[in-house]
Formats: C-alpha cells, structure tokens, sequence
C-alpha cells in the first residue's frame, strides 16, 4: 500500500485525476474469487469477483470502504482516487474476468452483484467519486466459438440488473482498440468496423456508436442523464512508424473532444513493455531505455494552454494508464 500512497499521491499533487482498477487475482483469500471461477484457478490472470455469498460480500465491502478512505483525499497526502473501475473488460470472460462458461444472464449477474457491493461500500466513504463497469471494443461480434461476451449485450443486461435491484449512478469504461491491435491506422477502418449499432468493433473511427447508444432512455440516469463515460484504455503502435503513431493520438483525442459526452481518455502506455514488443505492440511515448518516441512531444502539449492555443485541443481530458507501470520503473 505503500507505494500505492506514493504514487498517487505524487500523481494528486500534480493535478492529476486519478482513474484504479480493481483486479481479482489469486490471493491467500478465496472468498473473494467467485465459487464458479474457483475450478479455473491458473488458467486467467484475473477472476470474477465473489459477491453471490455473505463471506464474499463481506469481504469486497471491506475492501471498497479501506481504499475510498484511504484515497478520499487531496490533501491527506496518500492522494484522491477519483474514479474506480470493477474489474477489467468483464466481456472478456476467458481472459479477464474468469468464471465457468453460463448463459449471459448468470454471468452479468454475479458481475452485477460484485459492482453493487464495492459501489455501496466506496459511496458511502466517498460519494463525489465515480464507479465504472469495464467492457472492451467488441460491441457485437457474437462470436461464439471464443466463449466470451458481446459488450453490447453485457451492457444491456448489466443496466437491466441494476434497475431491477435500484438504480445507481453508474458510468461505462470502454476501450475503444483498433483492429486489429496491432495496426494504429484508425483512419482504415476494415470491414469490422461499421458506422452503425450492428459494428462487430468500436474503435475511435466509430466511438458514436457507443455514446448514441447510451443515449438511450433506459440507460440514463435518474435526473434524465447521459451516464459518465471514460475511454479508460486504448493504444496505437509505434512498429508502423512513429509518426503513425502520434497520428493515431492526435486522431483520438480530436474525436473525443469533439464528442460531449466522453469525460476522458487514457492511452496506454507511459514505456513500451518488451513483451508486448515481441507482438506488435510498441504502445509507449517512451522507448523500453526510456528515450523518448515522436509522440511524447505530441502528447506533452495536447494537454497545455500551448497545446491549446496551437492546436485547439482543450485541456484535462488526456491521461496516461498503467500506475503499475510507474511503481515498478520507481
């Protein structure tokens, strides 16, 4: 924890908003892992959250009051956590959020547990912050053979749940990717990405396409508003040229300015990680020696009045993610 405090307290010193993940890996404590995740232990990185037994709840509402106190304040010196998000692109299931294969209805349910039982827990310590649920760019793909979820249809389900159990106020965390991963030329959309609802993809060519759709009546929130929605992961490489990729950046951030209901967008990441070098993926501002890319520049000044004043982009809704990443360069 100690190095949590570190970080995010230099980070909340600068005036950075702060945007965490929580992640459930294995641990000394199994009633945090789901009792239909428990036979897959080793196969994921990442389990579902347990909130289907009063061990399981107990034990994740500890959890969401101790990090909301812990991080509820600018000025305790530990840093303020502004935005927390329940787990990772739970769509995802094989790879992120492992649980046995159930119909959607199951599976959105039990996630749906979880989320209310941190939501609760962490409003009630602090209530200004914001809680996401994480879905990645695979809107409506229906691919069965993967054994994974449509984010659209995790989507509806999961508001479904939440109003048959009382509403909250809810936001959406999306990573809008390219496709594939490994090209940054968002500008070629490819025959995945559609400008309609039906898109197998959502990437920053057709990002509309989840802001419409949340536009919706039955997903606005009690006072009749578009939900919080953060573009809280997305990345372009560098192996293409580096010039590509500050493209890439610039492209997204323009298309995320121009869309009023983004409140943020983060990419990933600060350094190149050499394993996912070897796959493609040069999505760092840095080299892995820490030299610097042409994007960093690009980057630097998309979030300054002389970026502003040069370019027209507006100020604070850029970001960088991975805190873990700067935990370990310390």
């Amino acid at each position: 924890m100690s190095e949590y405090d570190l970080v995010f307290g230099i980070l909340t010193s600068k005036g950075i908003e702060v945007t965490a993940i929580l992640l459930n890996d294995i641990s000394p404590y199994s009633q945090l892992i789901h009792p239909m995740a428990r036979s897959g232990l080793g196969s994921a990185p990442y389990y579902a959250f347990n909130g289907s037994d009063e061990a399981g709840q107990e034990y994740l509402a500890a959890i969401g009051s101790f990090l909301a106190e812990r991080y509820s304040s600018a000025s305790s010196g530990k840093g303020l956590v502004t935005n927390w998000i329940i787990g990772n692109e739970v769509n995802a299931r094989k790879e992120w959020n492992y649980m046995e294969h159930v119909d959607l209805e199951t599976y959105v349910k039990e996630y749906a547990k979880a989320f209310r039982v941190f939501y609760n827990a962490i409003k009630s310590t602090n209530g200004s912050c914001n809680i996401y649920i994480s879905l990645d760019q695979q809107w409506d793909r229906n691919n069965a053979v993967s054994g994974n979820y449509d984010a659209r249809d995790i989507l509806d389900v999961f508001n479904r749940e939440i109003k048959a159990e009382g509403n909250i106020d809810w936001g959406l965390a999306i990573h809008p990717y390219n496709v594939p991963l490994t090209t940054p030329y968002i500008w070629n959309a490819g025959k995945y990405v559609k400008a309609s609802v039906d898109t197998p993809m959502v990437t920053m060519a057709n990002i509309h396409i989840v802001t419409d759709y949340m536009q919706q009546e039955q997903f606005l929130t009690e006072e009749g508003d578009v939900r919080s929605i953060i573009l809280s992961e997305l990345g372009y490489t560098s192996s293409k040229g580096e010039e590509v990729q500050a493209a890439a950046m610039v492209y997204a951030y323009k298309v995320a300015e121009a869309n009023q209901h983004i409140d943020s967008i983060l990419f990933s990441r600060q350094t190149d990680a050499v394993e996912e070098i070897a796959q493609g993926l040069a999505l760092g501002l840095n080299h892995p020696d820490g030299s610097h890319k042409y994007a960093y520049n690009v980057y630097k000044y998309m979030d300054t009045e002389q970026g502003e004043k040069h370019t027209g982009f507006a100020k604070n809704i850029v970001g960088i993610s991975g805190w873990g990443e700067v935990i370990k360069q310390r």
